[in-house]
């Protein structure tokens, strides 16, 4: 963005009235050296230095790190098996599946089912999260855009290969829940 130079008179170590425009890096630099504009004084921020840095070779790779797909896919996974490990653990405390209609449950039974549901949940969530955030990466790297649009598909690609293992039918059913469930939940994040 330029700002025009002809009602700007910047003082300082060269003390120039300034004709035509200012770029947005000219005017940082006059600011970050104290100059004055319009008779102002600007200080300089010291967070300006540090913006405008350029990263050292540590940090890109850590930063081309955390933004890579692998990253992604399996940070979604953990997190996925800790939140569906949570949930299992939660529902089974409700619901407790008592096999005999007789015999009350036992606090080692409860121990047991709540144990193998919290699992059953975790691996699910694990797959489920690891799926998607790995489809949403690689379309988003593919078509070199991040939108709305990346998670839809992700969510039916998704939700279509979970659903095909029970048939076609299930498949497509599986696609358009898991793309409107995408899609409701990209909308409601992106307000």
């Amino acid at each position: 963005e330029l700002y025009p130079r002809g009602s700007v008179k910047m003082k300082g170590s060269s003390g120039l009235l300034l004709s035509e425009q200012i770029s947005l890096p000219e005017l940082i630099d006059h600011m970050r050296q104290g100059q004055t504009i319009l008779g102002s004084h600007v200080k300089p921020y010291p967070w300006l230095d540090y913006a405008l840095k350029p990263k050292s070779e540590m940090e890109m790779k850590i930063e081309s790190g955390m933004t890579s797909c692998s990253f992604k896919t399996v940070t979604s996974c953990v997190i996925g098996y800790l939140l569906g490990g949570a949930f299992g653990l939660f529902t089974a405390g409700l619901d407790p599946a008592i096999t005999d209609d007789t015999s009350k449950q036992t606090a080692k039974e409860a121990v047991r089912e709540m144990t193998q549901r919290g699992r059953s949940y975790a691996k699910n969530f694990a797959v489920v999260g690891a799926m998607f955030s790995g489809t949403e990466c690689l379309l988003e790297r593919y078509r070199g855009k991040d939108g709305m649009s990346n998670s839809i598909l992700s969510g039916c690609i998704t939700g279509g290969a979970l659903g095909l293992r029970a048939g076609v039918q299930a498949g497509i059913i599986g696609c358009g829940a898991f793309a409107a469930f995408s899609a409701a939940i990209d909308h409601f994040l992106r307000r």
